[in-house]
């Protein structure tokens, strides 16, 4: 199955690399968690792996369900669960920033005393 979607995926980036100007790092940095569950719910259904065992069948069942699950909340909430994951990144980035400057500030200040 690890093989079946790391070769999924690899297509899926080729593919999209192919669209655009951006490097195969970007391309698959741009899939979701979400099209990534999807692309493992089709290669599982592909290749009949769910008809094994009892526990592939239930590992089946329970990602199916967190992609509906996630499905829903996107349809939702789409937009905003975006919007506020942007928001938290850029917070994130923001406090990074300043606590180095601050680093910086008291090393200079330590420096200059004796």
């Amino acid at each position: 199955i690890e093989q079946a979607v790391n070769e999924q995926l690899e297509a899926e980036v080729l593919t999209r690399s192919s669209h655009s100007s951006k490097t195969s790092y970007a391309v698959s940095a741009d899939l979701s968690e979400m099209e990534l569950k999807k692309i493992l719910i089709e290669k599982i259904e592909g290749n009949k792996s769910i008809q094994r065992s009892d526990a592939q069948r239930n590992l089946y069942k329970a990602l199916v369900e967190a992609y509906e699950s996630d499905k829903i909340i996107l349809d939702s909430y789409g937009e905003n669960v975006t919007l506020k994951r942007r928001r938290d990144d850029d917070a994130d980035k923001d406090e990074e920033t300043s606590a180095g400057a601050d680093r910086g500030t008291k090393r200079r200040r330590e420096g200059k005393e004796p």
